[in-house]
């Protein structure tokens, strides 16, 4: 029987070790692809993007279908749309982008480029760029997100809570930490909502630092309620004696 429990908790710990080191890489992804959006957002505004002489050197026409509607409001009607890559002999090297054909562009044609470290942000002018979903992965990770954004509110108030009791300020109960990270990760969750929908209801951008917000939210969130049990654990009534006397009411020790 022994040998069973010993080896369950072999086999436990090996899946929290790769559960670990799976989440450290996707966090370490979803932290550089949003420091990927800040820094062209930055660049844009600014004006620092590098410019460079680009050639179309192929051109790829795509004609999609999908039915219009999402989910079980899909109607029968086909909603057409194109979409054209285009690869681009830029200082040397091919690089591709993908629009929806409005610049015009066909092989042999020349462009002004604008780049940041060598990504190909605008095409003569206009945003080709997008976001999350350029470059391989990017799916995969929004995918990910909830997952992330847990994992990275309970990292957070099980390290607020570990400095708190070094530094000897700290009673925290476990069960405190379980279900504040737990209000936590549902007020995170909760925040991706609108996070998504205002932008598309206002047709503007999502603010490029958007996988910061639901976790920021989430783990103050679980915070303060971690914070909240504290002070009432603290303030509590002193435990009542063996004799049904409060602690206060116990004579001293001689």
């Amino acid at each position: 029987m022994s040998d069973v429990r010993e080896g369950r908790s072999r086999r436990a710990r090996v899946f929290m070790m790769v559960f670990r080191l799976a989440m450290a890489v996707v966090i370490a992804l979803f932290a550089w692809r949003t420091y990927e959006e800040v820094a062209i957002a930055a660049a844009r505004s600014s004006g620092t993007l590098e410019r460079a002489d680009a050639t179309v050197v192929n051109r790829t026409d795509e004609r999609k279908e999908s039915l219009g509607g999402t989910g079980q409001d899909r109607t029968a009607e086909v909603t057409i749309r194109h979409e054209v890559t285009l690869d681009l002999r830029v200082n040397g090297e091919v690089r591709s982008v993908t629009d929806d054909g409005s610049s015009g562009l066909d092989m042999g044609d020349h462009a002004r480029v604008g780049l940041w470290h060598g990504h190909v942000v605008e095409l003569d002018g206009d945003y080709v760029w997008h976001g999350w979903n350029s470059g391989p992965g990017g799916a995969v990770l929004l995918v990910l997100y909830p997952l992330a954004m847990g994992y990275s509110i309970v990292l957070l108030v099980a390290a607020r809570v570990r400095g708190s009791r070094r530094g000897g300020t700290d009673a925290t109960d476990s069960h405190d930490v379980f279900w504040g990270s737990t209000f936590g990760i549902i007020v995170g969750a909760a925040t991706i909502v609108p996070l998504a929908l205002v932008p598309a209801a206002l047709g503007t951008d999502h603010p490029r630092f958007w996988p910061l917000v639901p976790v920021a939210t989430g783990a103050t969130a679980a915070m303060l309620v971690v914070h909240r049990q504290r002070r009432l654990r603290q303030s509590g009534p002193p435990p009542a004696a063996t004799d049904g006397t409060t602690a206060e009411d116990a004579p001293a020790r001689p």
